[in-house]
């Protein structure tokens, strides 16, 4: 099991891209509630994945709102890949 801090470090950096994604793209903004809690899906990372959901039944089982985002990795070039950020749900 992942230790916080570990999920800690792993889920900022996504929150870092997860910024810059929303600063560019206003629709992306619009899709989250406010007041939500947005959980990072990474499809490259299970282990942080696991954590994530763990941590977004938490928040819901004390009845805050949690915001799903997937993160997966497209290829930018036939060598490089660069995350994909996409909007799931809000619960």
């Amino acid at each position: 099991m992942m230790d916080r801090e570990e999920q800690f470090r792993r889920n900022h950096e996504l929150f870092r891209i997860f910024m810059r994604e929303v600063l560019s793209n206003p629709k992306m903004r619009q899709g989250i509630p406010q007041e939500a809690d947005v959980i990072f899906l990474p499809e490259h990372d299970p282990e942080l994945k696991a954590a994530n959901l763990e941590l977004a039944d938490a928040l819901s089982a004390e009845g805050k709102k949690v915001t799903f985002v997937k993160v997966s990795l497209v290829a930018e070039t036939m060598t490089v890949f660069v995350p994909r950020l996409e909007l799931l749900e809000s619960a």
